[in-house]
């Protein structure tokens, strides 16, 4: 199974923010593309959603990266390469990386 992320936003007044405002945040290359504005399955309201279509790939290309510069990936640190990849698609949001993730 691979996750799907799921993103609002809100104003530093706690208001939410429109999806044109999100998408503001979001990589030029990902957004509508990867990253839609759709209704969530279960909250039944609409959110940014992050497609796991292509997150299989990109985890499998990191791991690689990382085992091609002898770095050994342990199952328990495949959350925080997620992490990683989902910064690269919203670089604006605050993220705190407690575990250091070497690629190479």
């Amino acid at each position: 199974m691979t996750p799907r992320l799921w993103l609002s936003g809100y104003t530093e007044d706690n208001y939410p923010l429109t999806d044109q405002e999100m998408f503001e945040d979001i990589v030029e290359d990902y957004a509508k593309k990867t990253v839609t504005y759709e209704r969530h399955p279960y909250l039944g309201v609409n959110q940014l959603g992050m497609h796991p279509c292509k997150h299989s790939h990109v985890m499998k290309h990191l791991i690689d990266v990382a085992k091609d510069n002898g770095v050994a990936i342990q199952p328990h640190q495949a959350m925080f390469i997620f992490l990683k990849f989902i910064s690269s698609v919203v670089p604006t949001m605050e993220y705190d990386f407690t575990v250091d993730v070497e690629l190479s």
